[in-house]
């Protein structure tokens, strides 16, 4: 199979398994924003985000690097060896994590304090049994029990929620019942208990796994930092009614995110094992310039439709959302710019290169934020988070030229810069004509540009030779 087949291959297999888990979120925005006020949504949102930086502190970021190595074990012992040893280091991380956290909430008192920890440590360990399987290559599975999650949130959520008003407290158990069930799934499929073994427990192999994975940490948090921290000082500065719209704003955007995490999942896979190929710069080159078209026009399709579809999908009260939303898809594009860079680091093994990139991020982040937010409020945040991500793809553009070169179509990059500006200035005028002409000319402007993508993926879906 050509390394472009195996591209795609695994591109539509993970969108099976993350697609519906991720746009669920969306989905379910009726819901949500009908049941739940502004500050009842907001304090959710702020447990998530809190979670988000918490999760790979306590793990060392390990289910990256067992992910990375079992890519390369030949052998079985080799496979049960990371197994066993990033499992050993998750767990004794768990357990010191929850000790301390047991301390903490005996002197500050915050709600679901008990349902926030279960689902904090189901979560690292649903998502190292997930990683494991990704480097197992057993991506069905994966995908799999994405969908398994998906179901099992919707149906919880959904009865908690509506039927036992359970409220915040709903979502919070929703979700630790579907990592259960994946947890569960992966290793009843795969058997993963049986590859951890204490007989394999080197000191060795846990050095080599944490040297690679702890320079992750400070990546991971700047990229929180950039993605997530916003919500911190909007509450900080508007309160936590205008972060549980700005939460409402972040659903949009996450449309994008979640197509971007699709292919990131299958192209970390590509090229890892394509980074010591003859034609590296040719093929990461064609790769790159086909995501450039497809994140630009995508937006362009996305800031055409925003309107309308907010207008029946979001409660009247997170009504003003729809006016933050376009800096918010820039920051999604450049993010994904920058994770196609960012897969060097992985690949070279060289992973404290992500780190000065990610911080330099953050801080730009951190910075806009606390100066512009405190002026012109959640647009602000907005603004924050796109320049924050372009800036971090300008310096591994700068970075990455010593590990692999791409050559940017930059006929492209300027014509579908012109064609977005035009749709956002469009944007913000209210007239039915203009939204509807908007949404008639990007769906020609994203079939003309991105052809020959949509051509291979039928070619792939009804089974018929193709070419990339």
């Amino acid at each position: 199979m050509s390394r472009e087949k195996t591209l795609v291959k695994n591109t539509l297999i993970f969108a099976i398994g993350n697609f519906g888990s991720k746009v669920l979120t969306f989905l379910l925005l009726p819901f949500y924003t009908y049941y739940l006020s502004t500050k009842e949504y907001g304090y959710f949102d702020l447990i998530t985000t809190t979670s988000l930086l918490i999760v790979p502190i306590v793990t060392f970021e390990i289910y990256d690097g067992v992910y990375r190595y079992l890519l390369d074990s030949k052998s079985d012992e080799d496979r049960d060896n990371f197994i066993s040893n990033s499992v050993f280091i998750t767990i004794r991380n768990l357990v010191v994590f929850s000790l301390i956290y047991l301390v903490f909430i005996r002197f500050v008192s915050f709600k679901y304090e008990y349902l926030i920890l279960l689902q904090i440590d189901l979560n690292i360990i649903s998502s190292l049994w997930s990683q494991i399987a990704r480097g197992l290559k057993s991506n069905v599975q994966y995908s799999v029990s994405g969908i398994l999650n998906t179901i099992i949130t919707l149906v919880s959520n959904i009865l908690f929620i509506s039927v036992f008003k359970f409220k915040v407290g709903s979502l919070l158990t929703a979700n630790i019942i579907a990592y259960v069930f994946s947890i569960v799934y992966l290793d009843y499929t795969l058997k993963i208990h049986k590859s951890i073994k204490s007989s394999l427990m080197k000191k060795e192999i846990r050095k080599e796994l944490i040297k690679y994975s702890v320079p992750l940490i400070p990546n991971v948090v700047s990229w929180w930092l950039m993605n997530v921290s916003d919500r911190y000082f909007i509450n900080i500065f508007k309160g936590v009614e205008a972060n549980g719209i700005y939460a409402v704003v972040n659903k949009f955007p996450a449309i994008i995110f979640v197509l971007n995490n699709i292919f990131y999942l299958a192209w970390q896979e590509s090229a890892i094992t394509e980074y010591d190929s003859d034609d590296r710069d040719k093929f990461y080159t064609k790769m790159f310039n086909m995501l450039l078209c497809f994140e630009l026009t995508l937006v362009v399709v996305m800031i055409a439709f925003t309107k309308f579809i907010m207008g029946f999908m979001v409660n009247g009260k997170f009504s003003s959302a729809w006016i933050y939303v376009p800096f918010l898809y820039f920051g999604t594009v450049f993010s994904a710019f920058s994770s196609f860079y960012g897969t060097g680091y992985l690949s070279s093994k060289h992973t404290i290169g992500a780190f000065y990139t990610s911080v330099a991020g953050g801080i730009v982040n951190v910075i806009l934020n606390i100066t512009l937010i405190p002026v012109i409020g959640i647009q602000g945040a907005s603004f924050s988070t796109m320049v924050s991500y372009f800036v971090m793809w300008v310096i591994r553009i700068y970075q990455m030229r010593k590990y692999f070169k791409i050559h940017i179509q930059i006929k492209n990059l300027i014509s579908l810069s012109i064609i977005s500006i035009i749709f956002v200035k469009c944007y913000y005028i209210d007239n039915k004509l203009i939204q509807i002409s908007m949404m008639i000319s990007s769906t020609i402007i994203f079939i003309f540009f991105n052809w020959e993508i949509i051509g291979n993926a039928i070619k792939s879906l009804t089974h018929k030779k193709y070419q990339v």
